[in-house]
C-alpha cells in the first residue's frame, strides 16, 4: 500500500494533516483522512482526532475544485 502524507497547515498549536491511499477494495476509491493535532509548547502531540473519507478520484477533484472556487 503505497501512503502519502502532508502538513496543510501547522502552527505552535495546532498540525493539520491529510494522508491519503488507494483502496484495495473496490479499487476505485481513496482514503482520505484529515488528522487534527494539538502540539504542545514543546512541539508534542497532546491530543489528535482523525475525520476519514472515501472518494473517488472524481469527487476529490471536485472538493479541491469547489474549495478553490470559494476563494474567489
Amino acid at each position: 500500500m503505497d501512503k502519502k502524507e502532508f502538513v496543510v497547515k501547522e502552527t505552535e498549536s495546532f498540525r493539520l494533516k491529510v494522508r491519503h491511499w488507494r483502496c484495495t477494495s473496490p479499487n476505485n476509491l481513496n482514503s482520505v483522512e484529515m488528522v487534527n493535532e494539538c502540539l504542545d509548547k514543546d512541539g508534542n502531540v497532546e491530543f489528535s482526532s482523525s475525520y476519514n473519507f472515501f472518494m473517488t478520484n472524481d469527487e476529490i477533484i471536485s472538493l479541491a475544485n469547489q474549495l478553490i472556487g470559494s476563494l474567489e
